[in-house]
């Protein structure tokens, strides 16, 4: 199932919450289903390439998520927000992928039983319509925070990866990895000074290449 990013999307629909979009499409309002995809897209394609490493791959694992969305839309609909719904989907189509890709270490994405607070410093940057060099330099943190979460220990990158640039919240981020939300907080709490440490480390050597 091939998706594009919808042409036009009026300001009112993009205000609608998750479950009456649902409603929508499952009536037949197309674009209804087009806004949900362009809200979640983005946030679902990078999580989906950071675990699978490929972008060609990250792109079909995208497209069997937004058709499991497609094909899931009636039980969807009591549903106030399709968020962790979305994001559990994404990570056990990542999982299997990398099952069929590499048999032997797939088990890095699975839960392990061995934690930046809630306000994270993507959420922090602005929402406002910037200017073509605020754009460069928004992707340019944006690429050091995705370095600086490769550098930390391998069983916090899922928590981190999903509260950082997926946003999502600690109940949320277990209920994505089967995992408790002490567990969550507990990774995400151990993570902060190492992931502080090695964002800190990627601005420099980025400051010291201009």
């Amino acid at each position: 199932m091939q998706t594009q990013k919808p042409t036009r999307s009026t300001s009112a629909s993009l205000e609608l919450a998750d479950s009456i979009l649902v409603q929508q499409a499952l009536a037949g309002d197309q674009d209804a289903f087009e806004t949900l995809v362009h809200r979640y897209e983005t946030a679902l394609f990078q999580m989906i390439y950071h675990y699978v490493g490929e972008y060609h791959e990250a792109w079909d694992v995208l497209q069997q998520v937004l058709l499991q969305l497609y094909l899931s839309l009636a039980s969807l609909h009591l549903q106030a927000e399709i968020r962790p719904w979305l994001f559990t989907v994404a990570h056990h189509c990542c999982v299997n992928n990398l099952r069929r890709r590499h048999p032997m270490y797939f088990s890095e994405l699975e839960p392990r039983d061995n934690a930046l607070d809630e306000t994270t410093a993507l959420a922090a940057l602005p929402d406002t319509s910037p200017q073509p060099e605020e754009l460069a330099e928004h992707r340019e943190f944006q690429q050091c925070v995705y370095r600086a979460i490769e550098e930390i220990p391998i069983q916090y990158r899922p928590v981190v990866w999903h509260r950082c640039v997926g946003n999502l919240h600690f109940p949320e981020i277990g209920q994505v990895l089967n995992i408790p939300t002490s567990t969550v907080k507990n990774r995400f709490y151990r993570a902060r000074p190492l992931l502080r440490a090695a964002l800190g480390a990627q601005l420099d050597m980025t400051t010291a290449k201009v």
